[in-house]
């Protein structure tokens, strides 16, 4: 149903726009097609918005970036193992187990339950649950382990910050593309209006939507 709505305005807002140029413009670049319309103040305001979302966008991939090297540093340093290409499930483990022998412990209790009455069964899922050799490994102390978690934690909801902000600068677009389309007053059909009633007071914002016959 939303994306019904959504689509149903993108598609009145093109069939009653008047300046398509300005919508390809705001397209490419939020605030373009309102500047070259002669809109200065709505294309200040989405060209503002854009460059929030891209800086919030930037700041969240280097705090996921600091995080994730801080966690790979500490596996490696402190527990002997490099995390760096291993996928979610294996760095959780580091993060949960003090060492690879506790985890295989912990798979084989797995296997018994899973398999009561079949030792070979339980053979067969410890041999492709446990890991050993260059899957080994063992912190030094508890303190290094709970670090290792907090900063795989957080750099995993830093890049999922970066994702949901740049996710913004579709919709910027998207806004600003019907904004775009409906800048000439001139024309019958719906129309925005963007402005501030306290000039001095840039926290006053009055958006508009309108339909004109």
């Amino acid at each position: 149903m939303k994306k019904a709505t959504v689509l149903l305005v993108v598609v009145c807002a093109v069939v009653f726009g008047a300046n398509k140029t300005a919508v390809l413009r705001s397209i490419v670049f939020p605030g373009w097609g309102q500047m070259s319309a002669g809109h200065s103040t709505r294309g200040a305001v989405f060209m503002g918005i854009e460059a929030s979302i891209w800086a919030g966008t930037g700041y969240s991939y280097l705090q996921a970036v600091f995080n994730r090297d801080d966690y790979r540093n500490l596996a490696m340093e402190r527990a002997g193992i490099d995390v760096s290409f291993r996928d979610r499930g294996f760095q959780d483990d580091v993060g949960d187990f003090s060492s690879s022998s506790e985890y295989n412990d912990y798979i084989r209790s797995l296997a018994r339950y899973y398999y009561p009455d079949d030792p070979e069964a339980q053979q067969d899922y410890f041999n492709s649950h446990s890991r050993y050799g260059s899957d080994g490994w063992s912190w030094t102390n508890s303190s290094a382990r709970e670090d290792y978690d907090d900063a795989l934690r957080i750099s995993r909801e830093w890049f999922r910050r970066t994702v949901y902000v740049a996710a913004f600068a579709v919709v910027n677009r998207a806004v600003s593309a019907i904004d775009a389309s409906l800048l000439d007053p001139s024309e019958p059909g719906i129309y925005t209006e963007l402005d501030f009633p306290e000039s001095s007071d840039f926290s006053s914002v009055r958006f508009t939507v309108g339909a004109r016959f």
